[in-house]
C-alpha cells in the first residue's frame, strides 16, 4: 500500500507540479511576444518577436549547459563550481529519483535532475524574456543574443542558487515561493540597467524641458491576447512551484495557490484601472503587475491579503512609469521595470509583511507571529541584495555591449524600422507597400 501511495504521489508531483504546468508555461512565450509586439510600432513587429524567440532558444541551451549546474550542483553559499557534470540524465521526478524506479539509477544529486531542468528553464526564460521589453524599438539583435546567453549562463542563476539552490538567502529562511525577487525582480532590474545604458528612443523626450512623448504601440487588441495567454501561464508558473510530494499536501496546496495567484492579479488589474483613467492596456499591464507581487507569496498569503498586494502592485506599477519616463526621463519602452522590478520587491515584502497565519496566512506554510519581524527583515535584506547585484552585473553587460557598438542599432536603422533595416522583413507587409505608393 505504501508503495502505490509513493508511486501516486510521483505521478503527482510529476504531472500536477512538473509536467503539466510547464506545458501550460509554454504559452507564456507566446504572451510575451504578443503583449510586446502589440505594443511596438509596425515597423518594429517582427524584430520584437524574433528577440524573444532568440532569448527562449538560449535561455534552454545556456541553461542546460551552465545555469542549472551553478543554480543545484553546488553547496556555496553565494558561487561555485558545480559537482556534477550538467549532462546527468535521470528523468525520474524528485519523488522518485532518490531510490531510482524503472531501472534508472538514482541520480546523484538527489533530484529527477531533467525533469527539474525542464520545470526550471521556464523560470530562466521568464526572466530572460523581461529584458528585451525595455530596450525595445532600438535594440541591436545580435547584442541581444551576447545578452541572452549571459543572462541565462551566469547572472540569473547565481540569484537562483541564492534563494532556491541552498545558497545564504535560503540559509535565513528567505521566502520566494515561485520568483517575485529570483525572476522578475532580476528581469525588471536588467530591464532598468539596459534602458539606462541605451538611452530612450529617438523623439521620446521633446522640447526644452524633455517632455516624456507617448509612443502607442500599434494593436491593443494584440497585447491583451497576449497578456491573458501570460495569466494562463502564471497558473501554471505559481502552481509548478510546489515542491510537495505526497498527494494530500499537493492538493491543498495547489488549491490555495490558486486562488491566491487568482485574487493578486484581480487587484492588480483593479488598482491599475483606477490609475490610469479606465486605459485597457494599462489595467492588463496591473493584471501582470498583481501577478508578479504574488509570486513570493502564493503558497503563504490568504485571499484577502493576496488582492491587497495585487492592488498595491497596481498602484505601483503606474506610479513607477511616471517617475521613469516624467522624473527620471528613462524610457523603459514596454513598462518593464515598473512591473517586474517595482512589484518584484512589492511581492517580497508583501511576504513578511501578510503572511502571517493571524493574518488569514496558509495554516501550513503561514508565518508565526514570533517569526513576523524577524521575517520581514529577511525578506527585505533579500530584495536588496539580488538588486543591487543584478543592477551591477547588468550594467556591466550593457555598458560593455555598447562599447563595442552591439547594443543599439544605428539611427537610420531606428528610423526606418528595424524589421526592414535589419531583418528585411515586414510584419505587415500590404501595409508598408501601400504606404511607398502613396
Amino acid at each position: 500500500m505504501d508503495n502505490q501511495l509513493d508511486l501516486f504521489a510521483g505521478f503527482q508531483q510529476a504531472f500536477l507540479v512538473g509536467w503539466a504546468p510547464v506545458a501550460i508555461f509554454i504559452m507564456a512565450t507566446a504572451g510575451f511576444a504578443l503583449l510586446y509586439a502589440g505594443m511596438v510600432r509596425k515597423k518594429n513587429v517582427s524584430h520584437t518577436i524574433l528577440v524573444i524567440n532568440v532569448g527562449w532558444t538560449l535561455a534552454f541551451v545556456m541553461y542546460f549547459l551552465i545555469g542549472f549546474p551553478l543554480a543545484y550542483y553546488t553547496d556555496a553559499p553565494v558561487i561555485g563550481l558545480p559537482k556534477f557534470l550538467p549532462t546527468i540524465s535521470n528523468p525520474l521526478p524528485p519523488a522518485l529519483s532518490g531510490s531510482g524506479a524503472y531501472g534508472i539509477p538514482a541520480s546523484p544529486s538527489g533530484f529527477g535532475d531533467l525533469a527539474l531542468w525542464f520545470k526550471m528553464s521556464m523560470f530562466a526564460i521568464t526572466a530572460v524574456a523581461i529584458v528585451p521589453g525595455a530596450l525595445a524599438e532600438r535594440d541591436n539583435f545580435w547584442g541581444w543574443v551576447i545578452a541572452a546567453g549571459v543572462i541565462s549562463g551566469f547572472i540569473y542563476p547565481i540569484v537562483e542558487h541564492w534563494v532556491w539552490g541552498g545558497g545564504w538567502l535560503s540559509s535565513l529562511g528567505f521566502i520566494d515561493y515561485a520568483g517575485s525577487s529570483v525572476v522578475h525582480l532580476v528581469g525588471g532590474t536588467l530591464a532598468l540597467s539596459g534602458a539606462i545604458i541605451i538611452g530612450p528612443r529617438i523623439g521620446k523626450f521633446v522640447g526644452k524641458n524633455n517632455l516624456a512623448r507617448s509612443f502607442f504601440g500599434h494593436s491593443i487588441p494584440l497585447s491583451v491576447i497576449g497578456a491573458w495567454l501570460l495569466v494562463f501561464g502564471w497558473f501554471g508558473f505559481n502552481i509548478g512551484s510546489s515542491t510537495a510530494t505526497d498527494p494530500q499536501t499537493i492538493n491543498v496546496e495547489l488549491s490555495w495557490v490558486s486562488v491566491t495567484t487568482a485574487m493578486a492579479m484581480a487587484g492588480g488589474l483593479f488598482g491599475a484601472a483606477l490609475t490610469s483613467r479606465g486605459h485597457v492596456l494599462t489595467s492588463m499591464v496591473g493584471l501582470l503587475a498583481g501577478a508578479v507581487a504574488i509570486c513570493s507569496g502564493a503558497a503563504v498569503m490568504g485571499p484577502i491579503f493576496a488582492f491587497i498586494t495585487g492592488l498595491v502592485a497596481g498602484l505601483l506599477t503606474t506610479f513607477t512609469v511616471g517617475l521613469l519616463e516624467n522624473v527620471l526621463k528613462i524610457d523603459d519602452a514596454l513598462a518593464c521595470f515598473p512591473v517586474h522590478g517595482a512589484c518584484g520587491i512589492w511581492g517580497v515584502l508583501a511576504t513578511g509583511l501578510f503572511g502571517a497565519k493571524v493574518l488569514g496566512g496558509h495554516p501550513i506554510y503561514g508565518l508565526e507571529t514570533s517569526e513576523w519581524l524577524s521575517q520581514i527583515g529577511v525578506q527585505a535584506l533579500g530584495a536588496l541584495c539580488i538588486t543591487l547585484f543584478t543592477a551591477a552585473a547588468g550594467f556591466t553587460l550593457f555598458f560593455v555591449l555598447n562599447k563595442f557598438n552591439l547594443l543599439r542599432v544605428l539611427k537610420d536603422a531606428e528610423l526606418y524600422g528595424i524589421d526592414i533595416a535589419m531583418h528585411k522583413t515586414y510584419a505587415y507587409p500590404e501595409d508598408m507597400i501601400e504606404n511607398q505608393f502613396q
